[in-house]
């Protein structure tokens, strides 16, 4: 009878996390929302493109974050923008494309994990990388509020 009880609280204090973890094992967002997603992305290449780091920073959310290698949490849409405006600050605008899409999520939060190429003005590789980001519908719109990358290394001579 006391191992019934043991294990009957064990198991009582694993249900709460149970119940964290389905949402975290939910089916892939629909076509639909993949696309919105794709859509931000194009956004973010657009204005990154343009050197608009302040329409960068209004692309995530109020406490929106960057994760970035090696460096402190940038936290909020306007810290975000001065990352991006100190970190080219006197350079021209690159430009960059996102690919191998995987998507996770339902139609209020989604995980993007994808890959980045940032080419420099005269089109030559300049960083190849993956990342991971987190989506918030907020509203009619979809928010990056988590930005996390990392490289795949130095530049080999063909570009990969």
């Amino acid at each position: 009878m006391r191992q019934v009880r043991f294990y009957s609280v064990v198991l009582a204090a694993c249900l709460p996390l149970l119940a964290f973890a389905v949402p975290a094992t939910a089916a892939s967002p629909t076509s639909s929302t993949e696309a919105a997603i794709k859509a931000e992305n194009a956004r973010w290449a657009e204005a990154f493109g343009r050197g608009d780091y302040q329409r960068i920073g209004r692309l995530y959310t109020e406490d929106g974050a960057l994760l970035p290698p090696g460096g402190d949490k940038i936290t909020g849409s306007s810290a975000i923008a001065e990352y991006f405006t100190k970190g080219y600050a006197g350079s021209k605008p690159n430009t960059v494309s996102f690919s191998n899409y995987e998507f996770y999520g339902n139609d209020q939060i989604v995980t993007e994990v994808s890959d980045a190429e940032i080419r420099d003005s005269d089109g030559k590789p300049k960083y190849r990388g993956k990342q991971i980001l987190i989506f918030v519908k907020q509203g009619n719109a979809w928010k990056l509020h988590r930005d996390m990358w990392n490289d795949y290394g130095p530049q080999k001579p063909d570009g990969h």
